[in-house]
């Protein structure tokens, strides 16, 4: 027990007693954190703006002109078969000529002449995918049933949204996995010269008989402490960056929605704390190594 605390006092002496290698390893790893950070949740939300985007993408399925409305409407069943279909609306062609008048507006008198005895519009059911990248499939399935005249689908629209959300996940994540590789090199580098600084401190705890692990735990604890704080200061500092990222894409993309940090605040906390702890042991046991041969 007496170790445990000698380890905690000593873990937390070392970072007052060079404080300037603990502040430039907290703002190293904090500057890390923050970018990954950002990368990470602009990545989130730009992905979750094309998905929502792409499930937006509206299929107008038009139904044999030979069908009443009631056997159209009972085609409704069949769809609800087909896998990969999030939503199905039906629309009558007496609703779509009404539709088709509000869309018109001022210049709806042309169709004054149109009642439901010649509409010429057809019964149709509106259509959203569950997913995207099926659309193809999805649009055979719609066709091939019994009383489809016609499927109307801007495939190439979701063929080029599906495209731009594989490449930008690719770019999204090899930026992120750069960003993490170049953190875990600086914290370590910069612990290693910390671990240099002591050198004759360790050299002489060997010689007067102390266990490596003696001398390793309180620089495993310095560098959790260290982790700890800046993944807790990062935590903050993104909170703002987030909020001007998301000030900024509100006035410039009106449409583009970003989730609220306070939905994501407490995995954002998680996921920095941890990291930095991780980041700070790991960078600790690993630079140390080479100093307990001695």
């Amino acid at each position: 027990m007496r170790s445990f605390g000698y380890y905690w006092k000593e873990g937390f002496r070392n970072i007052f007693k060079h404080g300037f290698m603990s502040i430039a390893a907290i703002a190293i790893m904090l500057a890390s954190l923050l970018m990954t950070g950002t990368v990470t949740l602009i990545a989130y939300n730009i992905d979750r703006s094309i998905v929502e985007l792409q499930q937006s993408s509206e299929i107008v399925v038009f139904i044999d002109e030979t069908l009443t409305t009631r056997e159209a409407k009972a085609l409704s069943s069949r769809f609800d078969r087909i896998e990969n279909i999030a939503t199905i609306k039906f629309e009558s062609r007496d609703e779509a000529l009404e539709a088709y008048r509000l869309e018109l507006g001022e210049d709806a008198s042309i169709l004054d002449g149109f009642t439901s005895q010649n509409n010429p519009l057809r019964n149709s059911f509106h259509f959203t995918l569950e997913d995207p990248t099926l659309a193809e499939q999805t649009l055979e399935q719609i066709a091939a049933v019994d009383g489809v005249a016609r499927v109307r689908a801007d495939e190439d629209t979701i063929a080029k949204l599906v495209q731009v959300q594989r490449v930008f996940n690719i770019v999204s994540l090899a930026m992120v996995v750069a960003l993490a590789l170049i953190s875990i090199f600086i914290i370590s580098n910069t612990v290693k010269l910390a671990m240099f600084a002591r050198r004759e401190e360790i050299s002489i705890q060997k010689m007067v008989g102390a266990t490596n692990w003696f001398i390793r735990w309180p620089f495993v604890i310095e560098g959790m402490a260290l982790g700890l704080m800046a993944g807790v200061l990062a935590f903050f500092a993104e909170w703002g960056v987030y909020a001007e990222i998301t000030k900024v894409a509100s006035g410039v993309i009106p449409y583009f929605k970003i989730v609220p940090f306070e939905q994501l605040r407490w995995l954002v906390l998680g996921v920095f704390a941890g990291a930095g702890v991780l980041f700070g042991i790991g960078g600790s046991v690993t630079s140390i190594r080479k100093f307990m041969d001695v």
